[in-house]
């Protein structure tokens, strides 16, 4: 297959990423993807594990820790979700050979390599399905990421949860050091309607007597479900101090990624206890260095447009608190693009400390909300607020009205991020 074909493969697989809006916890197993790891020779046997989950900074925290390693000259396999451009960003193996590359998605499986591991799974692919078990799109990218990292013996594999932890695909797999961020409130539908249902589903990660843990500041309601189920494995976890890290130096926006960069440094002190050579200027580096791209990220000046996945409540608080760290008496054009399945009011409410002028959109996804006119001032009270549809159109109007000194948010979605991007990306060549 050349690459057209094999990413029509791929996208042949049911995507419940698309259908989030729709789907109740009963959609989800690890029946499927056990079987299918079976059939594939078991490929994550010999890899050495770090599984992240949580609601926020999973992502960064991933990030962070990557950078470290790289920096120490680790062959480090990362896999996250969702991607902002391609599906190739989602398996990257970071590398010495890689760390001076400009590139934010260095390291990216090829076409060329994902053609030849779909080729090897495809006759089990066929032989499952026959079968009458279907398999997700999410299951066979996590199957083709931990084939190509076995392949390519990474020293270090960090793994990031897909949604929940205890029915993600990624849950299938043995890991040495579980991880878990901060957990807020997101997915209600298949997780739960507590904190504490919700962390119970991340913590789930946690299942043997021989794994680390290391545990971000929680709500006390999160906290405790985690801390009973260390206790259900014997395990005596990691909680994170963030102030014993609070002048460290990082390449991310925000005092909430301070959080993430110090749940990265606790791995990075469990691995030296494992054999692993990590000098404190590979640490340094690694965080001063890190690159993510859609968190708090400059991409045009002159108006400065600031894009952030920002997707749930919390999120949306801490996006609204950084904001005002960072442009303290800037006028702020906010444009906003919702997924259906989110907390649209409590996520307005925050952005609304900040935004002048609002511009409710969305992206050209399945899952995004479309805005009414009376959610305007339901959400946003009398400030000025129009409805565009066309996510390029508004970007447009944003940059009509702005002043060079003005702010352009785009938030909401990672959908939204990627589109606006890709558009302004365009636009500026």
């Amino acid at each position: 297959m050349n690459a057209s074909e094999v990413h029509a493969y791929l996208n042949s697989f049911n995507n419940f990423e698309s259908q989030l809006h729709k789907l109740r916890s009963e959609d989800f197993n690890l029946h499927r993807i056990h079987k299918f790891l079976d059939q594939a020779g078991n490929p994550s046997t010999h890899l050495k594990i770090i599984h992240v989950a949580g609601t926020k900074g999973k992502g960064s925290t991933c990030a962070f820790l990557a950078s470290i390693l790289q920096q120490a000259g680790l062959k480090v396999g990362l896999y996250t979700s969702p991607h902002l451009h391609k599906v190739n960003e989602r398996i990257r193996i970071l590398s010495p050979e890689n760390i001076n590359s400009q590139d934010p998605y260095a390291g990216s499986i090829s076409d060329d390599e994902i053609g030849l591991i779909v080729n090897f799974l495809r006759p089990i692919l066929a032989r499952i399905q026959n079968d009458g078990v279907l398999i997700t799109y999410f299951e066979v990218l996590t199957v083709v990421a931990l084939c190509y990292f076995a392949k390519s013996q990474v020293d270090v594999v960090i793994l990031e949860t897909g949604l929940g932890g205890r029915l993600d695909a990624t849950n299938a797999v043995n890991s040495s050091i579980a991880v878990i961020t901060s957990i807020s409130r997101d997915h209600t539908r298949i997780l739960g309607d507590t904190i504490g249902k919700i962390a119970f589903e991340k913590a789930c990660i946690i299942k043997s007597t021989h794994q680390n843990v290391v545990i971000a500041p929680q709500e006390n309601e999160a906290m405790e479900v985690i801390l009973d189920r260390c206790k259900e494995f014997g395990v005596q976890p990691i909680v994170v101090n963030n102030d014993k890290y609070d002048g460290i130096k990082i390449g991310l926006k925000g005092r909430h990624q301070i959080i993430n960069a110090a749940t990265a440094i606790e791995v990075v002190n469990i691995l030296k206890t494992k054999g692993f050579n990590i000098s404190d200027g590979a640490i340094k580096d690694g965080l001063e260095q890190v690159r993510w791209p859609g968190r708090f990220e400059l991409i045009r000046k002159n108006p400065d447009v600031i894009v952030d996945c920002a997707h749930n409540d919390a999120s949306a608080k801490t996006l609204s608190e950084t904001l005002m760290q960072e442009y303290p008496k800037r006028r702020v054009i906010l444009v906003l693009g919702i997924s259906q399945d989110k907390d649209i009011a409590s996520i307005c409410k925050y952005l609304n400390n900040n935004a002048t002028h609002i511009i409710l959109t969305r992206a050209q996804h399945p899952r995004s909300h479309q805005f009414i006119p009376e959610e305007g001032k339901k959400y946003f009270g009398n400030k000025p607020v129009e409805i565009i549809d066309d996510l390029p159109k508004a970007l447009e109007k944003a940059l009509k009205i702005a002043n060079p000194l003005d702010v352009i948010l785009v938030t909401g979605s990672v959908f939204v991020v990627a589109e606006a991007k890709s558009y302004l990306s365009i636009k500026q060549c």
